[in-house]
């Protein structure tokens, strides 16, 4: 069987720059989605952490309500909050994030030294949770990312 090799060369004129500009438009786009995102994020995010500290006062947990001071709003594309970290509370001054998970789950042994019964689904945080998932701050982010969507025609 013979081999045959060949070959084809294309000139196309305003390529490299054709190129570029449509780097620099999804730059554009990128930055401009992102702000926009993270805003109707971050503001979910304050919701669900003033869902976080009415559901830590509310518990019946003594120390919810001290972790839920350490509750903090963070900025990203999605609603973010962290409970917990470094944050000294309490009358002893111990760190939230050693609290946090006792907060939230209660006694799994003796002694009970929470004063409420053990919890198989939490106190405090998976509640705010649920009802944050159906919340109308959860539906204003779930419109703020189908409005980027749709001005950019990717849906």
């Amino acid at each position: 069987m013979a081999r045959t090799t060949g070959g084809l060369s294309v000139e196309v004129d305003g390529l490299m720059e054709t190129l570029q500009a449509t780097r620099e438009l999804e730059r554009e786009l990128r930055s401009h989605a992102n702000a926009e995102l993270r805003e109707a994020a971050k503001a979910s995010a304050r919701e669900l952490a003033a869902m976080l500290v009415l559901s830590a006062r509310s518990s019946g947990v003594p120390v919810a309500s001290r972790v839920a001071r350490s509750i903090r709003v963070k900025s990203d594309r999605i609603p973010v909050v962290s409970i917990g970290g470094a944050t000294r509370v309490g009358a002893r001054k111990a760190p939230a994030g050693a609290l946090v998970w006792g907060s939230e789950q209660g006694p799994k042994s003796s002694p009970n030294r929470f004063g409420v019964a053990p919890s198989s689904s939490g106190y405090w945080i998976a509640p705010a949770v649920a009802r944050f998932a159906s919340s109308e701050a959860l539906v204003v982010y779930r419109r703020a990312v189908a409005h980027v969507l749709r001005r950019y025609k990717l849906i």
